[in-house]
């Protein structure tokens, strides 16, 4: 028999229970149509459907059957007069209900799981017109102490309801902690930066319960947020991409007054978003962060319709996400923007001044140097260029990698050559004037990079030194550390070549020193590579040539995810040491 803890909505449950005569017996109990209807979720604001008391006893109940013994059911559903599904009661130990279903119109609407383990945690799972949360409860006390999916609406909906009601354990739920980042394999200080901003949640939850001053009749509107950003695994040493939501905004419709909240940062880990810098009221700016700069959008009563406005058009962004969507869609968005500055005064527009970069940047795609967004793009990095402030920064860098992709898809031929040069020139240009900015390792890492796309020793030498600029200047950004492996590859030529890494499928490791004098040919592959066939057949036939001559073959794989390489090899034949 499951075990809780007797909170006043699981007394009644555990009453129910006895009606069915669950109580100290082990066999599973008969469901009565009656007694269903007086189990309620224990979640509050879950919508289910409850036939009134005259339509009970018009309503159905029919035992589901047991795969493994046909005399003895699993569970029961209860049916409406209409034959709808209402309630279903399941067992999988035989011996009380683990599951409870609630449906809305005969769709399944909110599940609860309760097994039959001690230490194993409750489960309230939100469905169909309830949303998509599904929350675990891990000390069995009825209440969610995190979530393992909710969308970024959900998240805001929670923490709005934790503020009107001061409760912080409430918001503790939706907050990023460590085991979240392991799973991310996020370490080191990008973790910590992040576990920082998140340790202050609790607390800036009660201090919004306590300024919000709404009334009884407050309720969320909507969400605003722009389009996610992501950075690569690979630029961070991760296991998995870092996808954040910067700065939402929740309009709260309180009687005839329009409140906002400002929620700050969202982090993406699996199908949950996780907060990570908690909320603060009214129109102005989330505070500055631990360790950050970033603080949210101004929503003021000025700019609410055209809030609204833009979040109608994220809401339609496109999908599939073509160039010439993606620039349409992106064009639309600068027209609110443009609307909404111009109606912010100077010291309230900066983070939406970026939005609107960003989206004039993406804007470009496909269209020439002397475009409405280029030259708007320039008009703000000339404007602002040189003065305090991330904006001048902040377009220049931009800009010139709007102009650069644009340079290349009109490139003349006989051209490339002078077109990398401007390249690296506008780079070398950008970092000496803005070597502090929140862009310049980008800009680093990217000119390094073209210098060695020179493919010459003089080449060499120049990204040599960049990369070092990278790794003395920025040590703390991810960008040092793949600056400082670039260092050791460059310095390599000529040396011998180590490889080690745990081994495809059985995990043992390997060493490429147990090759010593053999001819060895490294080849990177991922799953997601369209080479990797063509690849894999080539490889096949240079080891059929060479292989009786000693030839040997280490792929190295750059997937996270070892179900998904070991399928992509077997579907390719990927020959060698995996």
């Amino acid at each position: 028999m499951v075990t809780m803890r007797l909170t006043t909505r699981a007394l009644g449950v555990c009453a129910l229970w006895a009606g069915f005569g669950l109580t100290a017996q082990a066999q599973l109990p008969t469901v009565t149509a009656e007694g269903a209807f007086k189990v309620m979720p224990r979640q509050p604001s879950v919508t289910v459907s409850t036939p009134s008391p005259d339509q009970v006893p018009s309503c159905k109940v029919a035992p589901v059957p047991n795969p493994k013994d046909p005399k003895s059911p699993m569970g029961y559903v209860v049916h409406d007069a209409a034959g709808r599904p209402v309630r279903q009661f399941i067992s999988y130990d035989g011996k009380s209900f683990n599951i409870i279903a609630f449906y809305v119109n005969g769709v399944e609407a909110y599940r609860e799981i309760y097994p039959p383990q001690s230490g194993e945690a409750y489960q309230f799972r939100w469905l169909g017109p309830n949303g998509s949360k599904w929350g675990i409860d891990r000390d069995r006390d009825g209440r969610v102490d995190e979530w393992v999916v909710i969308s970024p609406e959900e998240v805001s909906q929670e923490l709005l309801a934790a503020v009107l009601t001061k409760d912080a354990r409430r918001a503790e739920a939706l907050v990023l902690n460590k085991t979240n980042l392991d799973s991310l394999g996020i370490q080191g200080a990008e973790a910590q930066k992040l576990l920082d901003r998140a340790a202050g949640a609790a607390k800036r939850t009660q201090d919004a319960g306590n300024t919000l001053k709404a009334s009884p009749e407050a309720r969320w509107d909507h969400l605003q947020l722009g389009a996610p950003q992501t950075t690569p695994a690979d630029a961070l040493g991760a296991r998995e991409d870092l996808i954040v939501h910067k700065n939402g905004t929740v309009l709260v419709q309180d009687g005839k007054e329009t409140r906002f909240l400002q929620i700050g940062d969202l982090v993406q880990v699996g199908r949950a978003w996780k907060l990570v810098d908690g909320p603060a009221n009214g129109a102005g700016m989330l505070a500055a962060n631990a360790g950050g700069t970033d603080v949210g959008p101004v929503v003021t009563e000025a700019i609410k319709d055209l809030v609204a406005r833009l979040d109608e058009i994220d809401r339609q962004a496109p999908n599939p996400p073509t160039a010439a969507k993606l620039a349409e869609y992106n064009s639309r968005r600068v027209e609110v923007l443009e609307q909404i500055i111009a109606k912010l005064p100077q010291a309230q527009q900066e983070t939406w001044v970026k939005l609107l970069l960003d989206s004039l940047s993406a804007a470009t795609e496909g269209e020439k140097l002397d475009s409405k967004h280029v030259v708007r793009l320039k008009q703000f990095k000339d404007a602002f260029a040189g003065k305090p402030g991330g904006i001048g920064s902040y377009a220049w860098f931009r800009f010139i990698l709007a102009e650069n992709s644009i340079n290349l898809a009109t490139v003349e031929s006989g051209k490339m050559k002078e077109l990398q040069e401007k390249w690296r020139a506008s780079l070398e240009e950008f970092i000496k004037a803005n070597p502090t900015a929140d862009d310049a390792p980008e800009a680093g890492i990217r000119l390094a990079m073209a210098f060695e796309f020179v493919s010459t020793k003089e080449g060499d030498t120049k990204a040599k030194e960049w990369y070092q600029y990278l790794a003395k200047n920025h040590a703390g950004h991810p960008h040092a550390a793949k600056a400082s492996g670039a260092i050791k590859r460059l310095d390599s030529e000529g040396e011998a070549l180590e490889v080690s890494g745990p081994m495809l499928g059985n995990g043992q490791l390997f060493q490429s020193t147990s090759l010593k004098g053999k001819v060895v040919v490294v080849y990177y592959w991922a799953s997601w590579s369209s080479t990797l066939a063509d690849d894999a057949k080539k490889l096949n036939a240079l080891l059929k040539e060479y292989g009786p001559k000693g030839v040997e073959v280490i792929a190295g794989s750059l997937d996270h995810d070892a179900r998904r390489a070991t399928q992509a090899i077997t579907s390719a034949g990927l020959p060698g040491t995996v």
